[in-house]
């Protein structure tokens, strides 16, 4: 029986990148769940409201550093203050 992840956060700005990691994603079918946010507020968002009432808490997050709005610098000073860690 081969383990999959709960849930893996996508955050980049790029819809390429999002559609080829996806992809990749579900051809290796490592993960139940994958979830994509364009910007680190995004994903923000994402895991602080939805997570507690519809989707697990993602295992892996792989994000870009380079973003208009808020970078994925930004987002792991945000991210460290959350309870979602």
């Amino acid at each position: 029986m081969k383990i999959k992840l709960n849930c893996v956060l996508l955050i980049d700005d790029d819809d390429d990148s999002n559609y080829f990691h996806r992809r990749l994603l579900n051809k290796i079918d490592c993960t139940e769940n994958i979830q994509v946010a364009l910007d680190g507020r995004e994903a923000l968002n994402f895991l602080n409201t939805t997570i507690n009432k519809h989707y697990p808490p993602p295992a892996v997050i792989f994000l870009d550093i380079n973003m208009p709005g808020m970078n994925g610098w930004e987002f792991l000073e945000e991210y460290k203050k959350t309870k979602t860690q």
